[in-house]
């Protein structure tokens, strides 16, 4: 119990740091009548699919596939996500995982939005048949460069858990999630991405670790390592499970 207060007590701590440097952030970040010159409103995303390793509450070999896509509006910005994980070993079920996400933010300034964010995850190997989660909160672009973006979000909101015994519970939750993308070139990228939803009962830690090499037009290779994290799982699971994949990702 000690270290969860702990761990939100730095979270919080550390989303409203950041903001408050608001200021001293602008010098890392264009001015803003530039970034409305260069904003682009309309759809844009990624389809993605390929292999996948786990290690965990599943080793298997299996396939993968997720979609991202964005709406970009003058005032509003709308992200989509699905994703999905398939696996079999000797004609038997050993993994299945989907993920469901919406997300709007409300635009303040040039730099910083209001957001309101939905997630629904169901993995019934992990022993939570069902994860969902409401949040909301403020977020800023810390860094906006010609190679370089950093975004940090805060927030507060409610999880579900669904237990495969069939057991439910529901607790209020703080969130915090890190964005980074580093431009190599123009054809090339690295992403870290964090996510922390911090509860009394359980707090959950997703990260993800990409590279992505454009391969010809709109077609790229990326290779990414995700960790899922929670620190009271289900009896009997583990509290790590982990993701390697190698995926052709198509951008539109």
């Amino acid at each position: 119990m000690k270290y969860k207060i702990i761990l939100a007590t730095a979270l919080v701590a550390l989303s409203t740091g950041a903001f408050a440097a608001g200021e001293t952030a602008e010098r890392y970040t264009r001015p803003a009548e530039e970034v409305a010159k260069t904003e682009k409103y309309g759809w844009s995303g990624s389809v993605g699919a390929g292999a996948l390793v786990t290690s965990g509450n599943s080793d298997t070999t299996n396939l993968n596939g997720d979609l991202k896509a964005k709406l970009e509006q003058e005032r509003f910005r709308h992200n989509f996500l699905a994703a999905a994980l398939l696996a079999e070993s000797d004609s038997v079920k050993t993994a299945e995982k989907y993920l469901l996400g919406y997300k709007i933010d409300y635009k303040l300034t040039s730099y910083s939005y209001l957001f309101a964010d939905f997630r629904a995850e169901f993995d019934e190997f992990s022993g939570f048949e069902r994860q969902t989660s409401e949040t909301v909160g403020y977020g800023r672009r810390l860094m906006d460069t010609a190679t370089d973006t950093l975004d940090l979000e805060g927030g507060v909101g409610l999880r579900q858990n669904k237990l495969s015994t069939g057991d439910s519970e529901t607790e209020a939750v703080l969130r915090g999630a890190v964005d980074y993308l580093h431009k190599f070139s123009e054809t090339s990228e690295f992403h870290q991405g964090v996510l922390v939803l911090a509860g009394e009962d359980n707090t959950s830690i997703d990260t993800v670790t990409a590279i992505k090499s454009n391969i010809i037009g709109s077609l790229a290779l990326e290779a990414a390592f995700k960790v899922k994290h929670n620190t009271d799982p289900p009896a009997g699971k583990k509290e790590t499970d982990t993701a390697t994949s190698l995926s052709l990702v198509y951008g539109f």
